[in-house]
């Protein structure tokens, strides 16, 4: 049997009452993608390649909010978000191109408030973070397993750090605005 190629610009599937229920077509940059739509027509799936590469796949409930993604750049970078009814990111997994992990939440206007990382070499890091989206205070194990934690101002700049060497000595340090120490110890 010889085989058949049908070409064309875009395919759409109907129901029984002519409302779009799938497409497959490129979107106006020329990218690929199909989509999956309620009997009202809202998108309620959509899978597609973007120009440089990189996929997604963004899933929405009953009123056409995005509510949650899975996607790859081309970086090789992959993530997968989770937002709520108002369509905001919540929650956010992800690897990095190198392939550490990263565990974003977010508050109800989408601001980041809490990061957990763990480095490529295995060491874990939280992250808090303020109203502006900077981070104000990370614990954390140093490489050889030492806790960590450092509280940094507004500008990002160490302030107070806290920890435990790989000795087991205590260290406890106060930074001034010129970042040099104003009192250390041990």
């Amino acid at each position: 049997m010889k085989k058949r190629v049908v070409q064309a610009g875009g395919f759409e599937i109907v129901d029984d009452d002519g409302q779009v229920r799938a497409k497959l077509g490129l979107s106006n940059d020329e990218s690929p993608y199909v989509s999956f739509h309620d009997p009202d027509g809202r998108v309620r799936a959509r899978f597609g390649l973007s120009t440089d590469g990189s996929a997604g796949l963004a899933i929405g409930d009953e009123d056409g909010k995005v509510r949650a993604t899975l996607g790859l750049a081309s970086d090789g970078s992959a993530s997968l978000a989770l937002g709520d009814k108002n369509g905001k990111i919540r929650a956010k997994f992800g690897l990095a191109s190198e392939g550490s992990p990263t565990l974003g939440l977010q508050n109800k206007d989408g601001e980041t408030k809490f990061v957990f990382t763990l480095a490529q070499q295995g060491s874990p890091t939280v992250g808090l973070y303020d109203e502006d989206g900077k981070v104000r205070a990370r614990l954390g194990l140093a490489a050889e397993g030492s806790p960590v934690l450092r509280l940094l101002d507004k500008d990002g700049e160490l302030k107070a750090l806290l920890g435990i060497a790989s000795d087991g000595t205590p260290i406890m340090r106060l930074m001034g605005t010129d970042n040099e120490p104003l009192w250390s110890a041990p």
